[in-house]
């Protein structure tokens, strides 16, 4: 907590102000004085972070009593409270050693961004004063995730990316911006639903705070926090580069990692991502449409200014091996570092997060093994990292309950690829990871590898599917018996009733009938005549007795007897 002393003889104001800080959540109010002389002594003694100080305090003027608080406790920020904030006021009070004038009354978002600058301000003077370095701000890191052309798996990429860092960071702090503005789909991916966007804070770009900021952030239940695209696509003129640079900058110094999906479109938007962050990603796909777009964007980036191709890195998706452009022909089109890391065409892997929208149920383990891959080839991850530590219990609820979607199948499935060629995911592990010390563990037995564990897979799949097989087949033959047994049988009546309706001998109808078929449906055959009305059956030849369906055929029919 942030020890925080007001001095003012104004007790509404004071109780306006411990109020505010009560809503921040980081601030803890240690005293109220009410003369110079007090808040003299206690700071002196208490040494706080901040001090807030009413200009109508006295008896001593204000800028004695700042310039005397400066000089006795130099890692302490000084505010001072106005009721008329003018420029002039405000520079007496920087020049007496203030940090800046709060106006009366107050506004939550002024004292908010007031406060922030005071306390980055204090650390940094006590840390000098410590003989420690000097951190003026907090810096994350800024990774820019921008798509060759559209489709390409950009959004995917990014968001997955900022989830296992986060999953390898517990503690750390993580926030995905959906940059796309007039396509954004990282809501869709994570199935939010957002009331605020980037478009909210781009519209107050002229005096943005820091509250404002961070107002309009999600934070999803698994530990990521996000600023989405609007869902309004007209308010995506509201998105300057202006308004977004400033964004940017503002998120960077609150979070350990940014990951900004600047879509797969070329506008001043994604420029604007990519001159902001420090690193970028270019996703793209080996065939020459791709190939082709990635060229004529970061030319297109070259003329303006914005980046040099050789400063980008190139990640390859959807890698088909089948495919007459290989992925390896990419590094010869460009001058841009590609990746050693590299995606194969895997569409039923991310099927089911895809229609859950939720990251987490992707369980193959050759996936997240990718993703880690890709965030060590960006300097993301350490290399010597093994295990995630376990949850602090004073983080959210939702960040508690967030698991670990590469931990689900256990050591021995973290170790396997998986089964289905096209579809699985097959990686090759950095050797710090994957090369076991002799002294502290064996080689696995052969009988694990892979390669085997899949030929018998299959093997036993396809003795499975023998039985099943000969049973359609089986069925298949007996269904198409029966039809050919009904349309004899018609035959066979025809003949039966015209033989009966000229001769009436019942045994001559019978073999009439017997001849009007095949041998194999006439050894079946059964006349029965009485009167005026003719019964024919055919037994339905069967290799098997198939439950379900019939064994023989009857067709009775009437008959004009001839004079």
């Amino acid at each position: 907590m942030t020890s925080v002393i007001i001095g003012t003889p104004d007790s509404n104001l004071a109780s306006d102000l411990s109020g505010i800080l009560d809503e921040q959540g980081d601030y803890q109010v240690e005293a109220i004085l009410e003369t110079t002389e007090a808040l003299l002594e206690r700071t002196r003694r208490a040494n706080p972070m901040v001090a807030l100080v009413d200009e109508n305090l006295g008896p001593q003027p204000t800028s004695v009593i700042v310039g005397e608080m400066s000089r006795r406790s130099p890692g302490t920020s000084v505010l001072v409270i106005s009721a008329l904030r003018t420029p002039e006021k405000t520079i007496q009070a920087m020049a007496a050693g203030a940090r800046g004038v709060i106006g009366y009354p107050f506004a939550y978002e002024d004292v908010a961004t007031h406060l922030d600058t005071a306390v980055g301000w204090s650390n940094s003077m006590r840390s000098v004063l410590e003989g420690m370095e000097v951190t003026t701000s907090r810096r994350g890191k800024v990774v820019a995730v921008v798509g060759a052309k559209g489709g390409v798996g950009t959004t995917t990429v990014a968001t997955h990316m900022a989830l296992d860092h986060l999953m390898d960071h517990p503690d750390a702090r993580v926030c995905v911006i959906d940059a796309d503005v007039e396509k954004g789909d990282v809501s869709a991916l994570l199935e939010v639903r957002q009331s605020v966007s980037i478009a909210n804070v781009a519209r107050v770009s002229d005096d943005m705070t820091t509250q404002t900021v961070r107002d309009a952030l999600v934070h999803h239940e698994t530990g990521l926090f996000m600023m989405l695209a609007p869902v309004d696509v007209r308010e995506a003129e509201y998105v300057t580069p202006d308004a977004l640079r400033a964004i940017i900058e503002m998120l960077r110094r609150d979070f350990d990692l940014v990951v900004v999906d600047g879509g797969g479109h070329v506008s001043p938007t994604q420029a604007t991502v990519v001159e902001a962050a420090g690193m970028t990603l270019v996703v793209t796909t080996a065939d020459v449409l791709a190939v082709r777009a990635m060229r004529k964007r970061m030319q297109a980036w070259e003329a303006l200014g914005v980046t040099d191709e050789a400063s980008c890195m190139i990640l390859v998706n959807q890698v088909d091996k089948g495919s007459l452009f290989p992925s390896s022909a990419v590094q010869k089109l460009t001058t841009a570092s590609v990746l050693d890391t590299t995606i194969p065409l895997s569409p039923r892997v991310l099927e089911q997060a895809i229609n859950d929208r939720d990251p987490r149920s992707v369980t193959e383990s050759g996936w997240w093994r990718l993703i880690r891959a890709i965030r060590s080839d960006l300097g993301l991850a350490d290399s010597g990292h093994t295990s995630s530590p376990a949850p602090s219990s004073t983080k959210p609820e939702g960040r508690r309950r967030r698991k670990d979607p590469r931990r689900q199948q256990g050591e021995a499935s973290a170790d396997a690829a998986t089964a289905a060629p096209g579809d699985s995911i097959v990686t090759q592990e950095p050797a710090a990871e994957t090369v076991p010390s002799p002294a502290t563990s064996p080689a696995p037995p052969r009988a694990m590898e892979p390669g085997i564990r899949e030929r018998g897979a299959v093997a036993l799949e396809n003795a499975a599917m023998i039985p099943i097989a000969l049973l359609l087949a089986v069925i298949g033959w007996q269904v198409a018996v029966t039809g050919l047994t009904f349309i004899y049988t018609g035959h066979a009546s025809s003949a039966a009733t015209r033989e009966w309706a000229i001769t009436g001998n019942e045994h001559d109808a019978r073999t009439e009938a017997r001849d009007a078929v095949p041998q194999p449906f006439g050894s079946g055959v059964d006349v029965a005549a009485h009167d005026a009305r003719v019964t024919v059956r055919m037994d339905i030849p069967a290799s098997f007795d198939v439950p379900g369906l019939p064994q023989q055929l009857t067709v009775t029919e009437g008959v004009v007897m001839e004079p």
